[in-house]
């Protein structure tokens, strides 16, 4: 059985990457470095990016990339500030090159701001925004372009995947986080608009929506007896990175060419939660 994606395989062997060129922009952050090495460890050869050029954030990103050498994985590290789209089209044209290709997409910027909206600065709204939402289109956008044009000169014959990395904040809303919800419920529909836009070319458009995770800026004391965030979650604790990992290498094999603008949230039963 064929797609656009290539040959659909059954089994274990559904899962396995290798020979897939995978981009994970965000890998300086906790879940870009645990999707990256999920999708290393499943056999993809993975390049990662920053989401700026904050010297502190490049070298967490290739220290990431060290980690995948060590799986055998073929990594490089690139630098691009995600609010800049033609930056971002620059980084994403010297990637394809490089690598052949780009299979794989996964976007995790992941800026918060935790201010109630009446002191929230236009600045501060704006880089939220900027970060969050403007870097993920402008990583889609960029990323959509070589894929449509991949092996096909022009036409689409290969597709592609493209995984969103958001927050469940931005289906439930949060006090004190307007501009974060805001892009947040943002890339959610922007990742259902491209899955209708792109899907004729074979490209999956998916998000992953994270609930109260152990890195979550605002999440304070994980622990449940201290914390009462933590405490509506059903699972009774805080996520971890890693558990986003095995989803992420899901929504990029080959066993997913028809599941398409959905948000799978990874959150211990949070948004059940009335």
């Amino acid at each position: 059985m064929k797609n656009e994606w290539g040959d659909v395989r059954l089994g274990i062997d559904a899962y396995d990457l290798r020979g897939k060129k995978a981009l994970v922009i965000g890998a300086g952050a906790p879940a870009g470095r645990a999707i990256a090495l999920a999708l290393g460890e499943a056999g993809a050869d993975v390049t990662v990016s920053s989401t700026s050029n904050d010297g502190d954030e490049i070298m967490r990103a290739k220290k990431v990339q060290q980690e995948l050498t060590k799986l055998g994985r073929q990594s490089a590290t690139v630098a691009t500030d995600v609010t800049l789209g033609t930056g971002v089209q620059v980084m994403v044209r010297q990637v394809a090159k490089e690598m052949g290709r780009i299979d794989i997409l996964v976007n995790a910027p992941d800026l918060f701001l935790g201010k109630a909206a009446d002191a929230t600065t236009d600045i501060e709204w704006n880089r939220v925004l900027q970060v969050n939402l403007s870097g993920t289109f402008h990583a889609c956008r960029a990323v959509g372009k070589e894929m449509l044009k991949q092996d096909g000169g022009g036409q689409a014959t290969r597709g592609g995947r493209i995984i969103n990395i958001a927050s469940a904040l931005g289906e439930r809303g949060l006090a004190h986080a307007a501009a974060y919800c805001a892009a947040q419920a943002g890339i959610l529909n922007l990742t259902r608009a491209l899955a209708q836009e792109w899907g004729p070319g074979g490209i999956t458009v998916n998000a992953i929506a994270q609930g109260w995770m152990a890195h979550s800026r605002a999440i304070g004391n994980p622990d449940p007896a201290a914390n009462q965030t933590v405490r509506f979650v059903p699972m009774k604790r805080a996520g971890a990175a890693d558990e986003l990992g095995p989803l992420a290498v899901y929504l990029a094999s080959d066993s997913c060419g028809y599941i398409s603008g959905q948000v799978m949230f990874v959150d211990g039963g949070l948004t059940t939660h009335l």
